[in-house]
C-alpha cells in the first residue's frame, strides 16, 4: 500500500510541480578561472518541497564568449570565465519537460575591476569610496598624480556577491581625473571621471568657525583608534587672496567635560615654516564682522585670554616670542581644559595640505613620559589661584630651605608655566633658579622680589 502511494505521487516527465535550483560558491568568476556549480531538482508537495535524486541536468551559457559551462555529472557543472561581462547559466532537468529551469546570473571579471567611485564630485578632506571586484586589495589609488590616503577599516568584501569596497581621503593637490589604481600585478585607470573641488570640506571657515562636537565620539569606536575623537589628514590651506595675502582656517572644538585630557595635533609637513603657517590654540576667540581692517586683524578674544602658538604666545594680554627652530607640526597636550570650547586657528600664506587631530588622553612625544605633577600648566593662568583651585601645583611656594623637584618636557616646543613665590628678602639679596636638563643646565640669577 505504501509503495502504491509513492508511485502515484512521484512526478512524471510532464509534471509542472518540479523546479530546478542552481547554486554557486560566489557570484563572480575570474577570467580564465573555473568555478563549480550544482543543480538540484525539487518537487512541490502541498506547502513543502522535497528533493528529487538521480536527476540528469542539461547546462547552457547565455553567452559562450563570456563564460563556458561543461556538465561534469551528478548535478555538477564547471563554469569557465572567458571575458568580462554578465552572463546567465541555465540548468534544466532533462526528464521533466515542464519543470522550471534554474537561471544563475554570474559576473566574469578581471582580478581587479572598478565599478564606480562615489561621490563623483569630492572636495579636499572628503572620503571617496571605490567599489568593484578586488578593490579591497588595492595597494595604491591616486587622482591627478596625488596619492589618496586610505581610510582606516574601510577594506571589505561581501561574502555573497564577492564585490568589495575601500575608502580614501582626497588630499590636495589632487585634481579632477580618472582614478589610477595599483593592485597585485594589476594597474589601470577608471573609465569615469572623478571631479575634485579646490577647497576642503570645512571651507569656508575663515570668519566663522567649523564647530566640532567632541562629545559625539570618534569615527572608530571599539577599535585601536577609538581615542581619536577627530582626525582628517587631507585638509587644505587654500590659495590666499592676493590683496590680503593671508588665509585663515578656524575650528571650534566643544565638550561638556572640562576635566578630561585632550591632545591636539596639527601638521603641515612640507612647509616647516612658522611664518608661512602660524597656528594658535586658545579658549576665547571671536570675529568682528563688519568692522574695518584686513580679515586677519578682526579676530579678538577676552582681554585676559592666553594662547599657545607656533610662533608666539600670550599671557595676560602680553605677547612674547621665544627663539624657536622651524617646525612642521603643532601639538598641545592638555591635562584638563580651560573651557568648554577650544579654538584652533591657523593663519597661512601658502597653499598646503595639513592634518588635524584631537585625541582623548594626554599624549606625549615619548610614551615613557607622562604628565608631571604640575599639570595643568600650559596656560599662564593655570598658575593663578581661583575659587575651587586656591593653590595649583604650578604655583610654587618656595620656603627658606629652597625648592627642588622634577618636571617633564612632554612634547617638542612645549611651554610650561610656573609661578615661583619666594620669601621676602632684603634689598640686594638674590635668588638662584636652576633649570637642569639631561645634558645641559641653565643658571638664572635674579634680584629678590617680594612674594606676589
Amino acid at each position: 500500500m505504501a509503495l502504491a502511494c509513492v508511485t502515484c505521487t512521484f512526478p512524471t516527465d510532464k509534471s509542472d510541480q518540479v523546479f530546478v535550483t542552481l547554486q554557486a560558491p560566489a557570484h563572480i568568476v575570474l577570467r580564465g578561472k573555473e568555478m563549480s556549480v550544482q543543480a538540484r531538482a525539487w518537487q512541490v508537495v502541498g506547502v513543502d518541497t522535497m528533493p528529487i535524486t538521480n536527476v540528469d541536468f542539461a547546462f547552457s551559457s547565455g553567452s559562450n564568449t563570456i563564460a563556458r559551462v561543461e556538465n561534469t555529472g551528478k548535478g555538477y557543472a564547471t563554469v569557465t570565465g572567458v571575458n568580462s561581462g554578465n552572463v546567465d547559466i541555465i540548468a534544466r532537468a532533462v526528464s521533466f519537460e515542464k519543470a522550471r529551469p534554474a537561471n544563475l546570473s554570474l559576473r566574469v571579471s578581471s582580478p581587479l575591476e572598478i565599478d564606480s567611485v562615489r561621490p563623483k564630485v569630492v572636495r579636499f578632506g572628503q572620503v571617496a569610496t571605490v567599489y568593484g571586484v578586488g578593490v579591497d586589495s588595492l595597494f595604491l589609488a591616486s587622482l591627478g598624480g596625488t596619492n589618496l590616503i586610505e581610510y582606516p577599516f574601510s577594506r571589505a568584501r561581501d561574502p555573497v556577491t564577492g564585490l568589495g569596497h575601500i575608502s580614501y581621503w582626497v588630499p590636495p593637490p589632487a585634481r579632477s581625473d580618472s582614478l589610477f589604481y595599483l593592485g597585485a600585478g594589476v594597474f589601470g585607470k577608471d573609465t569615469a571621471l572623478t571631479q575634485v573641488g579646490k577647497r576642503d570640506i570645512y571651507d569656508p571657515n575663515d570668519t566663522v568657525a567649523t564647530r566640532i562636537d567632541l562629545d559625539l565620539g570618534g569615527p572608530w569606536p571599539g577599535t585601536v583608534l577609538a581615542p581619536l575623537l577627530f582626525f582628517n589628514p587631507a585638509l587644505a590651506f587654500q590659495a590666499v587672496d592676493r590683496v590680503n595675502g593671508v588665509g585663515e582656517d578656524w575650528y571650534r572644538f566643544q565638550t561638556a567635560d572640562t576635566a578630561q585630557s585632550l591632545t591636539f595635533f596639527l601638521s603641515y609637513p612640507s612647509l616647516s615654516d612658522t611664518v608661512a603657517a602660524r597656528t594658535f590654540l586658545l579658549d576665547s576667540l571671536y570675529y568682528a564682522t563688519g568692522t574695518a581692517g584686513t580679515p586677519s586683524n578682526k579676530f579678538f578674544g577676552r582681554d585676559s585670554a592666553d594662547f599657545i602658538g607656533t610662533d608666539f604666545y600670550r599671557c595676560k594680554g602680553l605677547a612674547f616670542k621665544p627663539d624657536q627652530s622651524a617646525r612642521d607640526s603643532f601639538s598641545v597636550a592638555l591635562k584638563t581644559l580651560p573651557s568648554h570650547a577650544i579654538h584652533v586657528i591657523s593663519f597661512y600664506t601658502s597653499p598646503q595640505r595639513y592634518s588635524l587631530a584631537v585625541v582623548k588622553g594626554y599624549v606625549t612625544g615619548d610614551p615613557r613620559i607622562g604628565a608631571d605633577a604640575f599639570e595643568p600648566n600650559r596656560f599662564c593662568h593655570d598658575t593663578d589661584s581661583i575659587p575651587g583651585r586656591p593653590s595649583p601645583r604650578s604655583r610654587v611656594h618656595v620656603t627658606t630651605t629652597g625648592f627642588s623637584d622634577t618636571m617633564n618636557i612632554d612634547n617638542a616646543f612645549e611651554l610650561d608655566w610656573y609661578r615661583l613665590e619666594v620669601p621676602a628678602h632684603n634689598l640686594g639679596d638674590s635668588v638662584v633658579i636652576r633649570l637642569q636638563g639631561r645634558s645641559t643646565s641653565t643658571f638664572s640669577r635674579c634680584p629678590a622680589q617680594p612674594a606676589t
